[in-house]
């Protein structure tokens, strides 16, 4: 199957390919190559308007833009963890899949990071991405309280991936160290 038309497809179509048959038919193994295609966008496209256009130093801009890629594959892992404690239906792959499909527009909305003033934009992409959340947990039968419950969880690690990346580029100690490379 094709990422990219899968990822457009979901963004269109959402209540066609977030089904629980659809989401659970999808291998681990290729779940994964979509969530590390996918998150990949946001830091590329970071690297060139920070180095290229703003003139961050190359140390900065390459730890931002790791410190981003792997924070939100942490925050996936974490949310797919928590999920999996809590919901009794369903396993960790699954509430993986789930997770990783819904952050689809969160991720092609980084598309914006190749200008920062455009970034502000990304946040449709959150509320988009809450809204597949949504859909998904409703084919997967997930009892409207804790949909919110879990809609609202995903909203605080998605300001904590921030706050983490941003404090851990802007920490003077890390400036300090870049200024010796």
């Amino acid at each position: 199957m094709n990422i990219l038309k899968l990822a457009f497809s979901i963004l269109l179509k959402p209540k066609d390919f977030l089904q629980k048959d659809f989401i659970e038919k999808l291998s681990y193994s290729f779940t994964l190559r979509y969530m590390l295609t996918l998150a990949l966008i946001g830091p590329i496209l970071s690297f060139y308007s920070m180095f290229i256009i703003e003139n961050i130093s190359i140390g900065k801009t390459i730890l931002y833009c790791i410190t981003t890629y792997v924070l939100d594959i942490i925050c996936v892992y974490i949310f797919a963890y928590i999920l999996s404690f809590f919901e009794k239906e369903g396993n960790f792959f699954t509430f993986f899949k789930i997770t990783v499909f819904s952050s689809t527009a969160i991720w092609i909305s980084d598309i914006v990071d190749i200008h920062q003033i455009l970034r502000p934009l990304s946040s449709l992409g959150l509320l988009y991405s809450l809204y597949l959340l949504y859909i998904a947990f409703k084919n997967f039968s997930i009892p409207s309280k804790r949909i919110l419950a879990y809609i609202s969880l995903f909203v605080i690690l998605y300001i904590l991936n921030a706050l983490v990346a941003e404090s851990i580029v802007q920490n003077p100690l890390v400036a300090k160290i870049l200024k010796e490379i």
